[in-house]
């Protein structure tokens, strides 16, 4: 075995640790805790459907309603809770306020089995980087900058959507490669050079305009050659954000969602080609660990740059999160059932 295989063997189990941790994320729910809370809107109850909602892509219904979870439902869930305080901008964007929320960690395995008796689909922690372009039309014209209220905006609404969107620069080489033009057009093959640039496996523009009292916004995406897009129209424009992006996490769930049960598990030769150092091998490591799929990861042999691991593997989904990780390349799949990938540069 090479050298520098030997070298980062020792860091197997603290990469794993951290992917694991990674995944907890999509478990931590938050609510705003009010003055004078009501029974009605309970923020234990708004915290979970915050992550009923990440997990599923289920936006325009109350999952928790419609599983009838009782408070005492919703303590058994629970891993742990506190009070947190956040701080925002007002409306205008003049000052900052601070907010008072409940944070709590759910049982993730609870969770799971929660949305596994109702045939739900569950999207897992491998989602592709989404990297957003906008054009903002007000009453100081066309221009593809954002304001600090918007960027606040698509930040808490990608949080609560558990998506992982990035924003461009805004630097001289993106602004020689996307102009408004394109956006408002839904040209999103112009982005296809910038998604690169940025690691972004997934590219999407948001056309936002100021109609009178109103905002539209008309979205278009692209993943794996697949366009799609979608038209709203809300009072404010994080409502049109949250519109779009609800959208977003719909079509990713439609595509790399499970329902458990439905997928096997079982064991997989992997062979990843193009390991040069112990920087990559960790790297494919920390990738492989944070996969919702994988159990665990053993070294099998190596030979040069190439190395094979055995996964133990807790359901199948296991090329579709590969091709989405932004890490992994799938070659082929050979006769002997194993899996050969190689490692992106």
């Amino acid at each position: 075995m090479p050298r520098f295989v030997v070298n980062v063997l020792i860091v197997l189990v603290v990469l794993l640790a951290t992917g694991a941790a990674g995944a907890r994320d999509l478990y931590t729910g938050e609510a705003l805790l009010e003055d004078a809370p009501s029974a009605e809107l309970d923020p234990l109850a708004r915290a979970l459907e915050q992550v009923l909602t990440r997990l599923s892509g289920v936006t325009d219904a109350s999952l928790v309603e419609r599983l009838g979870l009782s408070r005492a439902d919703l303590q058994l869930l629970v891993l742990s809770q506190q009070r947190v305080r956040r701080e925002r901008l007002t409306a205008d964007g003049a000052a900052t306020v601070e907010e008072l929320r409940l944070q709590v960690d759910f049982d993730p395995d609870a969770v799971d089995a929660l949305l596994a008796e109702q045939n739900l689909p569950r999207l897992g922690r491998a989602r592709p980087s989404i990297l957003l372009w906008l054009a903002l039309e007000d009453e100081q014209g066309v221009r593809l900058e954002a304001d600090a209220v918007l960027e606040q905006s698509i930040a808490r609404q990608a949080r609560r959507l558990g998506l992982d969107v990035l924003r461009p620069l805004g630097d001289l080489q993106d602004l020689s490669e996307i102009e408004p033009i394109d956006i408002r057009g839904g040209f999103v093959e112009a982005a296809e050079p910038s998604a690169e640039r940025y690691g972004a496996g997934m590219i999407a523009m948001l056309d936002l305009r100021q109609a009178g009292p109103d905002w539209s916004g008309r979205w278009f995406w692209r993943l794996e050659g697949r366009d799609a897009g979608l038209q709203t129209r809300a009072g404010q424009p994080e409502a049109v954000v949250a519109q779009g992006l609800e959208a977003v996490l719909g079509f990713l769930v439609d595509r790399f969602g499970r329902v458990a049960g439905s997928d096997d598990g079982g064991v997989l030769r992997l062979v990843v080609e193009g390991i040069e150092d112990e920087i990559q091998y960790a790297e494919v490591l920390r990738h492989l660990g944070s996969l919702g799929q994988v159990d665990d990861v053993q070294v099998l042999a190596a030979r040069g740059r190439s190395i094979d691991f055995e996964l133990s593997l807790r359901r199948a989904g296991l090329e579709d999160a590969l091709m989405i990780g932004g890490v992994l390349d799938v070659v082929e799949r050979s006769r002997d059932g194993s899996l050969r990938v190689r490692l992106k540069q």
